[in-house]
């Protein structure tokens, strides 16, 4: 079976860091305008793509011959990380949801999706980061 988890593990970077590029340009009026379009298509995708890079990564893993003790704690750590991508992604888009459809506490909603929209950064950039290093520096996935 082909490796799936090579470019699947791109798409939930790629989902957000434009998702993240239209909030902070949301007070250009023709930004402003497409941002709840955007945001319909955009939460789930990026739902959608931390789902299936988390379960592409445990198919990717499955087929590994014998790893060494520091790659097996290496692997580990990207496992856990992508776990956190996966929750928070579905945090994102649950307050991006709510904070759209509230009609009281609209800004706590809000002010929580901003906030669960910069850690999904941060997450997903610190599991491409231990991603690559497991390729570059343990070899993981190389034949």
């Amino acid at each position: 079976m082909p490796q799936l988890h090579p470019p699947l593990s791109g798409m939930p970077l790629a989902f957000i860091s434009l998702l993240l590029l239209l909030e902070l340009l949301r007070f250009i009026p023709s930004v402003s305008r497409a941002l709840p379009t955007a945001r319909a298509i955009l939460l789930p995708a990026v739902l959608v793509s931390a789902a299936a890079a988390f379960l592409s990564g445990y198919q990717a893993s499955s087929s590994m011959g014998e790893i060494s003790d520091a790659a097996k704690a290496a692997l580990g750590t990207h496992h856990a990380v992508g776990r956190f991508v996966l929750i928070n992604a579905a945090l994102v888009a649950i307050f991006g949801w709510l904070a759209r459809i509230a009609r009281q506490g609209r800004a706590a909603f809000q002010a929580l999706y901003y906030v669960a929209l910069a850690v999904q950064a941060a997450l997903t950039l610190y599991a491409g980061s231990l991603g690559g290093k497991l390729v570059f520096s343990h070899g993981v996935g190389v034949s």
